[in-house]
């Protein structure tokens, strides 16, 4: 049986074709289940974003907070001056 040229080079096409499916279907499930470094480091970005957000209304409760105890000062120091 003679294997012709053209069936050949479909042959190592599909071939080509069929690896490079596999190879990101499997980085895919390496990435899902944590195992690569990209991963990782998506897992640790999400990670220090959700802090930033909770120091960031963290600060923005204790300025609001400075702002009315100054507005209360403030009030007492005119009202003592009266």
């Amino acid at each position: 049986m003679e294997i012709k040229t053209v069936d050949f080079l479909l042959g190592v096409a599909m071939g080509g074709v069929l690896a490079l499916g596999l190879g990101f279907a499997i980085r895919k499930v390496r990435a899902w289940l944590g195992y690569s470094e990209a991963g990782k480091l998506e897992e640790e970005n999400r990670a220090l974003k959700r802090r930033l957000a909770e120091k960031d209304r963290h600060i923005g409760r204790m300025l609001s907070e400075m702002e009315n105890l100054a507005q209360r000062l403030g009030e007492r120091m005119a009202g003592k001056k009266e």
